[in-house]
């Protein structure tokens, strides 16, 4: 292991908030590789640099593009899975997705001027929702959605495909952290609340959160058995909370951890916490940083095999996943067969540390501090363990968890959606009316108060009862229903059971609207004739 601090002005000394390298490496055209990573900075810069490592392990940083758009401080960068998109976020609420414009014969070998730009970046979308800074932003796994942290106390899913959003107000503080599962069924965010919510994708509902739970202590501790909050308020000394799914999507790391018993006045520590995504009433393991608080925590992107002379394992997993702890002033390396750091790195920086980021093989770990430097860590091969190899791991591992607790990710629901003729409304903050969904979304009606729709349901039978005929013709127009300009209304063409009935009457019928208002005119048109004799007497 090999650590490197570049002695470069990397964004003008200002703190450089964020850090992330590009899933895969680049070549220019001698053939030589290199990593592009980008930086956002106090500065309100983002940039793009080309990283080189040599045969003996030097690194190389060279400025690539300056990316000026932003009009305050970045908070977070980070590129899309797919390689294409760079998503930034800053403190004046806005989110600026970045393209790479393409140019024949580029070459990306150091330049004579150190401030050329040898990419040409352009802003491909802004996406506007926040209307407090942003502190965190993670990616699906297919590059076409996005989700936001932010201190307006919302997180936001983006589908910057279709330019829709949904906004996740369940927080009661600032939003700084955010990971978007690997598996594509949950997000999962960490708040000043003292709260960590995991949240279906499908339903846009929290189906899990903890403040507070028992922890797994050793033997006769006075922690044993007790109920401890597990997480900061709003004291915590840092504007993020950088969780994260481990790469397989079985476990959640949060930083911000702290152990903190309502009935012992055992001393107050800092921690790491790992759940499991089935279950986050209690987590799984502990890992204490004692008087360091840890604030952002990355998976390294490689499987290892398991240690043969290492302990057993805690969690039952064929192989072992490496991941990064980010406290104040140092970083350590731990792995899912023990709860102890199995390396660490200390004193490399002056300020307190902001981000992570690995490269796709593993072997590069870059960290970024308030003091406006990064530091590269470079690990030899096999120096972390040796590959796993296994064709499809993410497979295999989703699919003993959905055999056990049996939940199915977000495309099997809308396959069974689908092939059950399900009635569904396609929710648009968005959009300027409501489109004509036959089946083809998961967003469905159940976002109502169960209250609300109970009245609803009672007003709709009551007015249903005052006219036979009424009823009838109103049942004939829900079943054959048209579509319209202004509000196309979803329906079933093959199904007429008592469900999709219930689920057409939830939406208010234009019949039921009409004789209120026809009852309302002839009183306004009394009243205006009792103030006439008045006006002609005043005359």
């Amino acid at each position: 292991m090999k650590i490197t601090t570049p002695e470069i002005s990397w964004h003008n000394r200002d703190p450089v908030l964020s850090v992330d390298i590009q899933n895969g490496a680049c070549k220019n055209l001698k053939g030589e590789p290199f990593w592009r990573l980008a930086t956002g900075g106090a500065d309100c810069h983002v940039l793009i640099w080309h990283l080189t490592i040599s045969e003996c392990g030097g690194t190389t940083v060279n400025f690539a593009a300056d990316l000026e758009r932003h009009q305050k401080a970045v908070n977070i960068v980070r590129f899309s899975p797919s390689k294409e998109i760079l998503a930034s976020g800053d403190d004046e609420s806005v989110i600026i997705l970045w393209k790479m414009k393409e140019r024949e014969g580029r070459d990306f070998s150091p330049s004579s001027s150190d401030t050329e730009n040898k990419e040409q970046w352009s802003s491909w979308k802004v996406l506007r929702g926040h209307i407090e800074d942003i502190y965190d932003i993670s990616w699906s796994p297919d590059s076409n959605s996005l989700i936001s942290g932010s201190v307006d106390n919302t997180a936001i899913m983006w589908d910057i495909q279709k330019g829709r959003k949904t906004i996740l107000s369940d927080h009661k503080g600032f939003v700084q952290g955010v990971s978007w599962d690997p598996c594509n069924q949950y997000v999962c965010t960490i708040s000043t609340d003292r709260y960590c919510r995991l949240i279906n994708i499908a339903t846009k509902k929290v189906v899990q959160r903890v403040y507070k739970s028992t922890i797994p202590t050793p033997v006769n501790s006075p922690l044993e058995g007790k109920i401890v909050r597990l997480f900061y308020d709003d004291t915590f000394k840092s504007f993020f909370r950088r969780l994260t799914f481990s790469i397989d999507g079985s476990l959640i790391f949060v930083p911000s951890g702290i152990i903190e018993s309502h009935e012992t006045t055992e001393a107050i520590s800092n921690a790491t916490i790992v759940f499991s995504r089935e279950n986050m009433k209690e987590p799984i393991m502990i890992l204490p940083t004692m008087n360091e608080c840890t604030i952002a925590v990355k998976c390294c992107p490689v499987y290892f095999e398991l240690r043969k002379d290492g302990p057993n394992a805690l969690i039952a997993l064929p192989y072992r996943m490496v991941f990064a702890v980010a406290t104040q002033s140092s970083v350590l390396i731990y792995d899912t067969q023990q709860t102890w750091p199995i390396g660490a790195i200390s004193l490399i920086h002056y300020g307190r540390l902001n981000d992570l980021s690995w490269s796709s093989d593993g072997q590069i770990l870059i960290v970024s501090s308030s003091d406006g430097y990064c530091s590269i860590i470079h690990f030899q091969e096999g120096e972390l363990g040796k590959i796993y190899k296994m064709k499809n791991p993410v497979g295999t591992v989703l699919t003993a968890i959905y055999k056990s607790s049996g939940k199915k990710s977000k495309n099997i629901v809308k396959d069974n959606v689908i092939k059950s003729n399900i009635s569904t409304f396609d929710v648009d903050d968005c959009a300027m009316d409501i489109d004509l969904v036959k089946c083809d979304t998961t967003d469905t009606i159940v976002h109502q108060p169960e209250e609300l729709n109970k009245q609803k349901l009672n007003n709709v039978d009551d007015k249903l009862e005052v006219s036979d005929l009424q009823t009838d013709k109103k049942s004939s127009e829900d079943i054959n229903a048209e579509e319209t300009e202004d509000i196309k209304l979803v329906y079933n063409e093959e199904s007429n059971s008592n469900t999709s009935k219930t689920k057409i009457r939830n939406t208010p019928p234009k019949a039921d609207v009409v004789p209120v208002i026809c009852h309302k005119t002839p009183r306004r048109v009394k009243l205006i004739t009792l103030s006439s004799p008045k006006e002609l007497k005043k005359q």
